[in-house]
């Protein structure tokens, strides 16, 4: 009887676990569902007594998945097997686009979407592991070219508090239609610098994301909603408008502003050897033109499938790439990658012909994947190492 009963207790001990297992680590807390299946497809589920039409919309290009009412007023549906990594998503009741109540919200496209994180065995350099951890603060401080208050979000290093070492910094903004949350919440910039600080392989230093939707002066059109065909990339801007792009107030924010106050706040390495300048689409784009004008400020740059435009004749910036052995002796690392499904593959690959053309010594990365969050926390991991050494 005894063994019998052991052997009941780990039957459901087992099945309890593989139950558990299926819950996404995006799940707000005690919510199954979302949940994940073996194929790697995901189980939606939530509860709306009155609605007439439930709808999942996820995936851009894709239409929207038709939800079944079933007892109870809950309303279930069954995507198609994902790839590994993050996806956003809403539910369309009666029309109206929501997030889901089971799922974490992130900032993106300007409003608050949920999202999911399909588990992989390459999601292990971003996981949170059994290493020591650095610090990520929300920190406020008042910007004269705005005049306004603003917040920004600063990682600190394993170790920052308990030392009076000095660190240089990485300043990393994200893309169109997100905030400074970006790099923390969904591109685990945390994680995946801890994890490269104890391996060795990166040197420890001090991350500071700004909100980049202040001032530009160009963007590409807002995202489609998931469910519904992408629009078309954004035209190619008017060289002109890109040279007047350092005069915007975000430059401004960022040369004048920020970095006095991280250098006044934070124990920094204040010299243009031991700060980067990176983001990913419109954040990648304003890292190259901001950084390219502030060649005082900035010796590391990176563009991660930025919204970067380079004509052939390369003089879209100012005159910076009027001497190219000049800007090569300058820039200790130009770093710029984009996924061969992006949508803005063509223009960035044109850019880095471009530079090439130029004779302008850059790092070049074309990898899978489209613009995603899955794609630019890869590019992290392969950026931060080069900075620094």
């Amino acid at each position: 009887m005894k063994q019998i009963a052991l052997l009941i207790f780990l039957v459901c001990s087992f099945s309890h676990a593989q139950n558990q297992s299926n819950e996404l680590s995006t799940n707000v807390p005690g919510a199954p569902y979302p949940r994940l299946n073996a194929d790697s497809s995901v189980t939606f589920r939530m509860q709306a007594d009155q609605a007439q039409r439930v709808q999942l919309l996820m995936d851009l290009g894709q239409a929207p998945y038709d939800m079944v009412k079933g007892d109870g007023g809950f309303w279930e549906v069954t995507s198609k097997p994902l790839l590994p990594g993050f996806h956003y998503y809403l539910v369309s009741v009666d029309g109206f686009d929501s997030t889901d109540p089971g799922s974490r919200a992130y900032f993106a496209a300007r409003k608050e979407v949920s999202a999911i994180e399909v588990p992989a065995p390459e999601s292990e350099f971003f996981a949170a592991r059994n290493v020591p951890h650095g610090a990520v603060r929300a920190e406020w401080y008042f910007s004269k070219a705005a005049g306004d208050w603003r917040r920004t979000y600063v990682y600190t290093p394993p170790g920052y508090d308990r030392t009076s070492d000095r660190y240089p910094v990485l300043y990393l903004q994200h893309g169109w239609g997100e905030d400074e949350t970006g790099w923390s919440l969904q591109g685990h910039e945390n994680f995946i610098l801890d994890n490269l600080i104890a391996s060795g392989k990166a040197k420890p230093m001090i991350i500071v994301n700004e909100n980049g939707m202040t001032g530009v002066t160009f963007s590409p059109p807002p995202a489609p909603r998931p469910g519904t065909a992408p629009t078309t990339p954004p035209p190619r801007p008017n060289p002109n408008a890109l040279k007047a792009e350092k005069y915007t107030l975000f430059d401004n924010i960022i040369t004048k502003d920020l970095i006095p106050f991280i250098d006044n706040q934070f124990r920094t390495i204040p010299d243009r050897d031991h700060r980067a300048l990176a983001g990913l689409s419109m954040g990648g784009g304003q890292a190259v033109r901001i950084g390219l004008s502030h060649l005082d400020l900035f010796s590391y740059l990176g563009a991660f499938s930025p919204a970067l435009f380079v004509t052939d004749t390369a003089k879209d910036y100012d005159g910076a790439f009027a001497d190219p052995a000049k800007l090569n002796q300058q820039l200790h690392l130009l770093w710029i990658g984009v996924g061969s499904d992006d949508f803005l593959l063509a223009p960035v690959k044109g850019s880095h012909e471009a530079l090439q053309k130029a004779g302008i010594k850059h790092v070049w990365v074309e990898s899978s994947g489209a613009h995603v969050w899955t794609v630019w926390r890869k590019y992290l991991a392969d950026f931060a190492p080069k900075l620094f050494q």
